[in-house]
C-alpha cells in the first residue's frame, strides 16, 4: 500500500491510502494524497491548487527496490582487478540465505544465488595491484582499460560501467585513471554511459559489498530516478513549486536529484525508526524497539540510550552493500502473509511469501485464493467486514471462510476457527521470538518500550508483546501511516563513511597514540569539505549547515564496533583523544552495561565518518488536555462476537477517532480506525495520554 500522511504546522494529521502502482508509482500517491485531502475536508476539486501551500513533500517508495527485483535497470558492465572478474555474480555464500527462516537457513536445497545484475560476460579484467597500505605493488596495465572499456561500450553497448579494484578505499590512483580512460574512449567512439567508481560511492573495506553497491548505483539509480520525477511532474500540476525530497537509509532526506540515489534504495521502514526518536525525545523515553507490520513483512529495529543504530553492511536483495542504513532487521510475517498445510508434515508454514496489498486477502476477490492471516483477522471477528480500510473496500467473508476451510482447515482435521486462531498464534510467535531471540539478545527487555506501528502494528502488537517483561507497550492513532509521518521528522542530511585503521594500546607513548589517530583527523576534514562543497551545490549556505563527526569504534579484538559520535572537532591534542575515548566508554557501557566493559584499555577504530545536516521543518507533537477515563458515547459502536481462546466472546467495539486524550477502555476491545485496527486481549486495558499516544497495560500489573 502507499500511505500518504499530511501533517499541518499545529501537528494534525490526516492519512490516505491507495494500492501501491509500481508501473507508475505517482498513480498510488496521487490517489493517497486524494483521499488524505477527503479526510481533512477537501474535495478532489478544490485540491488541485493544494500544492501551493506545501512546504515540502517527501518520498520513500520501492522504485528502485522494484528496478532490481524487475532486472529491469541500466546494461551495466564492470571493470574490475584480473582474477575477480566473477566478483558480483559469486558475492558470498552467506548471501543466499539473506531473510530467511531457519528452516530455510539449514537446507541446503533452499539456498541458491540470485542472479547477478552483472554477468560474467559482461566483466572485464585489468591488470593492477594496490597493497593494504595504499602502495601500488603492480602497476595498472591502461591497454587493458582501453580494450575492456571499447569492448563493453561499442561492442556490448552496455549503459552503465561500474570500476571496481581491490583496495581502491585505500588509495584510489587506479580507480580514477581508470574511470578518465573511459571517458577517453566516451568521447573518441561519441557515445555516453553512465560511469561510477567504488572509491566514490562506497570508499570502504568488504570488496564484494563494495561491488555491490557500486553495480546497484551504476543499475538502478537512473531508471529509478525517472519514477521520483514522475511523482514530482504530478505534484507541479497541483502548485507544488519545489523539488520533491527523498529519503535515505540512514534517515535523513535528500533531493531527488541527489547523485548518491543508490543509499534511498532501503529507505522504506526508515520513517519508523524516525519517528520513533521523535516521538521518544517527547515521552523522555532513549530505549525503543519499534516493530513495524505490514502487509508483507515485520520490520524491527532498536533505538538504545537515543542512539539510532547503523548497519554498514545491510543485506538488499540477497547481496550485502556497503550502504549506511539504520539497523532494521525483517521476517516475512504480515497481515498478507500467505498460510499453507506443508503435505509431507501436515504442518501449518507460514509464509516467507505474501498477498501483499495486491492481490490481497482472499476476502478482497483480487485473484488470490490462499489464504493469509488478514483471512483469519476476519474469520475471527477482529477485523470488521465494513470497516476496511476506512470502509473504502469491499470485502468478502464468505471467499475467506470457504478458502481457509479448503486448504487450511480440512487438511488439519480441525474446526475453521480453532484452525484459524492456532494459525494467529502462530504468527504472532514468530514475531515475538524474533524480537526476543534475535533483535534483543543481550538487552534487558525491561529498560524498553515497545512500539506498534504499521497498518497490522496496533492488531497484532499485544499479540507479539505477550508476556514479557516490557518496560511500556504502546501504539499511536495514525499507526498505518508512522513512517510516513516518520519522513516528516528528519533533517536534511547527507553522510560519508571512509574505512580507516587506528589501533590505540596500553603500551604506546602520548605522541605516537596522537601520531596513529592523525589518519582520523585527516579524513574527517576531507569528508567535511566534500559534504559541505555538495550541500551548498544543492542551494544551502554554510551557516545553515551542522557537522557531525563520528568513528566506529570497539575494544580491541571486538568483532562489532559501535558508533559514536565525537565530541571534539579534531584530535590535535591528548585531552581531544581522552574525550573521544571517554565517550566511547561511556555510550558502550550505557548499551551493554558496566559488565561489558574491557578491562583492557586497547581500543580499535575501524571507520570514521562525517554527517552534514540541514535542520527542516518538523510537525509539532500536541498536547492536548485530559478529558474523562469514560470515552464518549458517540465512540462506542457496538458489541461483536470476537474467538478468542476456544470460544467466542463479546468485544465493545470503538471508534478510534471519537476517543480523545484521557480516556480508558477495558478489554476485550476492538478500536477501529480508517488506516488500522486495535486490539485489545481481556486482560488487558488502554489509556490515551495527553500526547494521544495509547499505552497498553495489563489488568493486574
Amino acid at each position: 500500500m502507499t500511505d500518504v500522511i499530511i501533517v499541518d504546522e499545529e501537528g494534525r494529521t490526516v492519512i490516505g491510502k491507495a494500492p501501491t502502482s509500481p508501473h507508475d508509482e505517482s498513480i498510488g500517491y496521487m490517489e493517497s494524497l486524494w483521499e488524505a485531502l477527503e479526510y481533512r475536508g477537501i474535495p478532489k476539486s478544490e485540491g488541485r491548487e493544494f500544492g501551493k501551500l506545501v512546504e515540502t513533500a517527501i518520498y520513500t517508495g520501492t522504485s528502485m527496490l522494484n528496478t532490481v527485483i524487475n532486472m529491469s535497470g541500466y546494461k551495466t558492465g564492470i571493470l574490475v582487478t584480473r582474477g575477480f572478474e566473477n566478483i558480483v555474480s559469486q558475492g558470498r555464500g552467506s548471501q543466499t540465505f539473506i531473510g530467511a527462516q531457519w528452516s530455510e537457513i539449514t537446507h541446503m536445497q533452499w539456498r541458491k544465488h540470485r542472479v547477478p545484475l552483472v554477468p560474467s560476460r559482461l566483466a572485464r579484467g585489468v591488470t593492477e595491484r594496490i597493497d593494504m597500505f595504499g602502495t601500488p605493488v603492480i602497476p595498472m596495465y591502461e591497454d587493458e582499460v582501453r580494450r575492456g572499456a571499447r569492448e563493453l561500450i561499442v561492442d556490448e553497448q552496455v549503459q552503465a560501467i561500474a570500476i571496481i579494484f581491490l583496495q581502491s578505499y585505500v588509495n584510489p590512483l587506479h580507480e580514477d585513471r581508470a574511470a578518465e580512460i573511459c571517458r577517453e574512449i566516451m568521447q573518441e567512439v561519441g557515445r555516453e554511459v553512465v560511469l561510477e567508481v567504488s572509491n566514490k560511492v562506497a570508499p570502504t573495506m568488504r570488496e564484494i559489498s563494495r561491488a555491490n553497491a557500486t553495480v546497484i548505483q551504476a543499475y538502478a539509480s537512473d531508471p529509478a530516478r525517472k519514477q521520483l520525477y514522475r511523482i514530482e511532474e504530478e505534484l507541479v500540476k497541483i502548485g507544488y513549486p519545489h523539488s520533491l525530497k527523498t529519503v535515505l537509509g540512514y534517515g535523513g532526506i535528500t533531493n531527488i536529484r541527489y547523485p548518491r540515489l543508490f543509499e534511498a534504495a532501503m529507505s522504506g521502514p526508515v520513517g519508523g525508526l524516525m519517528g520513533a526518536r521523535y516521538l521518544g525525545s517527547v515521552m523522555g523515553e532513549e530505549n525503543i524497539v519499534c516493530s513495524d507490520v505490514g502487509g508483507t513483512s515485520f520490520d524491527a529495529g532498536t533505538i538504545t540510550a537515543g542512539i539510532l543504530p547503523i548497519d554498514r553492511e545491510p543485506g538488499f536483495q540477497d547481496m550485502y552493500v556497503n550502504v549506511p542504513m539504520l539497523g532494521i532487521t525483517s521476517i516475512g510475517a504480515g497481515t498478507g502473509t500467505y498460510i499453507r498445510v506443508d503435505p509431507q508434515t501436515n504442518r501449518i508454514k507460514l509464509g516467507p511469501d505474501s498477498a501483499g496489498g495486491t492481490p490481497g486477502p482472499t476476502f478482497m476477490e483480487a485473484g488470490n485464493t490462499t489464504p493469509t492471516i488478514n483471512d483469519v483477522n476476519l474469520l475471527l471477528g477482529i477485523l470488521s467486514e465494513t470497516n476496511y480500510l476506512g470502509g473504502k473496500v469491499k470485502i468478502n467473508k464468505d471467499a475467506s471462510y470457504r478458502y481457509f476451510k479448503e486448504k487450511v482447515a480440512d487438511p488439519l482435521g480441525l474446526d475453521v476457527y480453532e484452525a484459524a486462531e492456532t494459525c494467529l498464534e502462530l504468527l504472532n510467535v514468530m514475531m515475538r521470538e524474533h524480537l526476543v531471540q534475535s533483535l534483543m539478545v543481550g538487552h534487558d527487555l525491561r529498560e524498553y518500550v515497545l512500539l506498534g506501528y504499521g497498518g497490522g502494528g496496533p492488531l497484532h502488537l499485544l499479540g507479539y508483546a505477550g508476556d514479557h517483561p516490557w518496560k511500556a507497550v504502546c501504539t499511536v492513532p495514525h499507526a498505518g501511516g508512522f513512517s510516513a509521518w516518520g519522513g516528516a521528522c528528519m533533517d536534511y542530511s547527507h553522510r560519508r563513511h571512509k574505512s580507516v585503521g587506528a589501533v590505540i594500546t596500553p603500551d604506546l607513548d602520548d605522541a605516537t597514540k596522537l601520531q596513529y589517530l592523525q589518519p582520523i583527523d585527516a579524513t574527517w576534514k576531507d569528508l567535511e569539505a566534500e559534504l559541505r562543497q555538495e550541500l551548498e551545490g544543492e542551494g544551502f549556505r554554510q551557516d545553515q549547515i551542522s557537522i557531525s563527526r563520528v568513528v566506529y569504534m570497539k575494544y580491541y579484538g571486538q568483532l562489532d564496533d559501535v558508533e559514536v559520535e565525537s565530541p571534539v572537532e579534531g584530535l590535535a591534542s591528548l585531552e581531544d583523544m581522552n574525550a573521544l575515548i571517554e565517550s566511547f566508554e561511556s555510550l558502550y557501557t550505557r548499551m551493554f552495561t558496566l559488565a561489558a566493559k574491557s578491562g583492557v584499555a586497547a581500543y580499535h577504530v575501524t571507520e570514521v565518518c562525517v554527517i552534514a545536516k540541514v535542520a527542516t521543518v518538523k510537525p509539532k507533537l500536541r498536547k492536548f488536555p485530559l478529558a474523562d477515563a469514560r470515552p464518549a458515547d458517540a465512540a462506542f459502536k457496538c458489541v461483536r462476537p470476537v474467538y478468542m481462546r476456544g470460544k467466542w466472546q463479546d468485544a465493545d467495539i470503538w471508534e478510534m477517532e471519537s476517543l480523545v486524550p484521557g480516556n480508558e477502555i477495558e478489554g476485550l476491545a476492538v478500536i477501529e480506525a480508517s488506516n488500522t485496527t486495535l486490539f485489545v486481549p481481556p486482560e488487558w486495558r488502554v489509556r490515551i495520554d495527553e500526547y494521544d499516544i495509547y499505552w497498553l497495560t495489563r489488568k493486574d500489573a
